[in-house]
């Protein structure tokens, strides 16, 4: 168990920091996104100071609008550590809707949701952690008085890190004032996102592997839309499944989290298979300055002719409302699907801890990427609070990320792929969670 205080540095999608505690010098480092913020917040609130790095250097950010579905781990951590309670973060979803190339119901069946967007919950997060206001959070909750001290450092990037026998030394360039620093820690949590450096520097071994196909997405304010467009999407995630892929879709929170019907925004995600050395895939990952991308072509990068030919096929494709939608998306973007295996989160004998996507990444379509972050930052609070060993905590982080990966390429392969690949992939997934079923001694069924 860590000592009683500690200066905790959050690393993530590109961060840092250092420590000064009486007695002791314990920094920890996570991340500054969604999953180093969560993690940020529940040592904050056990009393530690923490510091998040990170590499961006506004605190004005934009996640591409990108949708986000608060599941049971992401709503257990909000209910606990969410002190902005009187103001709603999400649209509730009434239902699951399959639609054929006609607009008839194939199968409809009820899971309500709560549909949320990264925007939203960055800036609900950094509330929460510093007190940031913002046109999203334009009031910031009162703290209680035992809490740490919270910094959230910008223009930080950690280039990188070492154990000596004692600490983790960690090399920090600050990117406004064009200085390196090194700085020591006792724990370090990792939080640096699905491409993490930090896990290509430990980690060398470990490689992306393509699955073969893309993921075009978008947003559309719903008042932009048709009447009927508008009618059959409403309040419900609708799928549509085409030759070689398909296409989810659901409404989140609009500007400045707005859920006044007609200003919320509709986000889609359309999967297409492209084979790694086709034309295709190549022409769709090089951004307006000819670079290639190989995880996220990001917002305002893609070229006009790429997205022109993309809506060209939503109208062969898709029926008149998603096709509707792809026409009326203004920023774009698109990213290439792939896998990573990883066997173990905890490094340096105990000093260092991936979690999130930093630790794995899953393929989108289980939404599970928010709520692993979750799960991972009540896991690390219990083990500070000294209510679980860091052996189990790495454990359980293991069980949810490996069994959920599995289950995100089980559901790749069903659409993408076809039937045969689909069960060769359900038995790995099974196969994994009787693995940790004998192994923790309980069943943990994860669809």
């Amino acid at each position: 168990m860590p000592e009683s205080k500690m200066h905790v540095v959050i690393v993530g999608s590109r961060r840092q920091s250092s420590s000064n505690v009486p007695g002791a010098d314990v920094p920890i480092q996570v991340g500054g996104s969604l999953a180093g913020l969560m993690h940020g917040i529940a040592v904050k609130r056990l009393g530690h100071d923490v510091t998040i790095l990170e590499q961006h250097q506004s605190s004005t950010r934009e996640g591409q609008a990108a949708g986000i579905v608060t599941m049971e781990h992401s709503q257990k951590f909000l209910d606990h550590h969410d002190l902005l309670k009187d103001q709603p973060y999400a649209v509730n979803c009434s239902s699951v809707q399959i639609l054929d190339k006609n607009l008839k119901v194939k199968l409809e069946f009820q899971r309500p949701m709560l549909m949320s967007s990264w925007n939203v919950l960055y800036y609900r997060l950094r509330a929460n952690f510093d007190g940031l206001a913002s046109s999203y959070c334009t009031q910031t909750p009162a703290e209680p008085s035992h809490i740490g001290r919270a910094v959230y450092d910008q223009g930080k990037r950690v280039n990188n890190l070492y154990a000596d026998k004692q600490k983790v030394q960690i090399e920090v360039e600050d990117l406004v004032n064009r200085s390196t620093s090194t700085i020591s820690a006792d724990q370090v949590i990792v939080a640096d996102g699905s491409a993490s450096q930090m896990r290509h520097l430990l980690q060398p071994q470990l490689k992306h592997s393509y699955a073969g196909y893309v993921a075009w997405r978008g947003t559309v304010m719903e008042s932009s839309v048709s009447d009927e467009t508008r009618n059959t999407f409403q309040n419900k995630t609708t799928l549509h499944a085409t030759s070689g892929g398909y296409i989810a879709l659901y409404t989140i929170p609009g500007e400045n989290g707005s859920l006044e019907p007609g200003k919320r925004l509709l986000n889609y995600v359309w999967y297409t298979n492209m084979a790694a050395d086709s034309a295709e895939f190549q022409q769709a990952m090089t951004d307006t300055a000819g670079r290639q991308h190989h995880h996220t072509l990001p917002i305002g990068k893609m070229r006009s002719q790429v997205w022109e030919n993309q809506r060209k096929v939503a109208h062969e494709v898709l029926p008149q409302p998603f096709a509707e939608l792809v026409d009326r998306t203004t920023q774009p973007f698109i990213s290439a699907i792939s896998d990573i295996e990883v066997s173990q989160a905890v490094f340096f004998g105990g000093k260092l801890l991936f979690v999130g996507d930093a630790l794995v990444p899953f393929r989108p379509h289980v939404a599970c990427s928010t709520n692993q972050a979750a799960l991972n930052a009540l896991l690390v609070e219990q083990w500070l609070a000294g209510k679980m060993t860091l052996a189990s905590c790495e454990r359980q982080v293991l069980d949810y990320a490996n069994a959920t990966r599995l289950r995100s390429v089980t559901w790749g392969c069903w659409y993408q792929v076809g039937y045969l690949s689909f069960f060769a992939s359900k038995v790995r997934h099974l196969a994994t969670l009787c693995g940790q079923s004998l192994r923790n001694g309980y069943i943990y069924l994860m669809g």
